[in-house]
């Protein structure tokens, strides 16, 4: 991957960013290093299946960016750098990594719903962001992300949640009729990405096609924002300074002491899956998420 200074946003995409709560299609990578990265991800989930256990339930996130390297140097790509520093300030965290693959011929799509319900993170609205990077080519056909434009600006909203073990591909579902909103299909090549507010509605349709649709997505957070709640989370300064200190510091690969990786791994899966566990508790005490009767 390149390493030289690279632009960030222009004013014009920060403002349409602002005002709908999504921005594509960025560029990112070249098309040939979008195929390198793609090689990257396929040889992750074969050792991840190889080394078993934790590994390979964790093989698809949260925490990517602390086991192999690529996932790492693309978190620092400066591409995405200058991105995560036109919307946030100089001063940024990456809080996730994970992939996300569609199956080809898939029986199951995602419900709209909006990703601060599980998140649980104060601050999102003006000062995180995810990054979903296309490996290979996304529409409509093969099921891309769906975002309802200037939803970010209603807070966080009921969800429906299904007791039916069929439906729980789908998650929860917002309680919102979408339609006074205008839906945009995400459509991009390989290197390029789009960016979402954590706040938008979104969801993805059915992968009709005969390839598997694979994407990786990074959550980028400006060091002001704090979990919320008392219980701790980490997260990987990439930008500037911590001076907030809202997140246990996690290290990156590449000043790790040899077989410290492993150790740092758990300790930061452990926390969030803690942590979102007791925030998806107290949403559902604070009737953010209902039972679906009609599912």
């Amino acid at each position: 991957m390149c390493t030289h200074t690279m632009p960030g946003l222009r004013d014009s995409e920060i403002q349409r960013f602002r005002d709908d709560g999504f921005l594509f299609p960025v560029d990112v990578l070249t098309e040939v290093e979008a195929a390198e990265l793609l090689d990257d991800v396929h040889s992750h989930i074969r050792d991840s299946r190889a080394e078993g256990e934790l590994a390979a339930s964790l093989m698809y996130g949260p925490k990517i960016h602390l086991v192999r390297r690529w996932a790492d140097r693309l978190t620092r790509h400066p591409r995405l750098l200058a991105v995560a520093g036109s919307l946030l300030g100089p001063d940024v965290m990456v809080w996730g990594t994970n992939l996300f693959l569609k199956e080809p011929n898939g029986q199951s799509d995602l419900a709209w719903h909006q990703d601060a319900l599980s998140y649980d993170l104060t601050g999102t609205q003006e000062r995180a962001f995810r990054v979903w990077l296309a490996l290979t080519p996304t529409g409509p056909e093969n099921g891309t992300l769906r975002f309802a434009a200037g939803t970010h600006r209603l807070g966080v909203l009921q969800h429906r949640r299904s007791a039916q073990l069929s439906d729980r591909q789908r998650g929860d579902e917002v309680c919102l009729d979408l339609d006074g909103y205008a839906t945009h299909d995400v459509v991009l090549r390989p290197g390029q990405c789009s960016l979402h507010n954590m706040l938008i509605v979104h969801g993805s349709g059915f992968n009709r096609t005969r390839q598997t649709r694979i994407s990786v997505a990074i959550d980028y957070i400006a060091t002001s924002v704090r979990p919320a709640g008392h219980r701790p989370d980490s997260a990987l300064l990439v930008s500037g300074r911590d001076e907030h200190r809202n997140f246990e510091p996690e290290t990156s690969l590449a000043e790790l002491p040899a077989g410290r990786a492993g150790e740092e791994f758990e300790r930061a899966v452990a926390m969030r899956f803690d942590r979102v566990s007791s925030a998806m508790r107290a949403q559902q005490k604070a009737g953010l998420i209902v039972p679906d009767p009609q599912r």
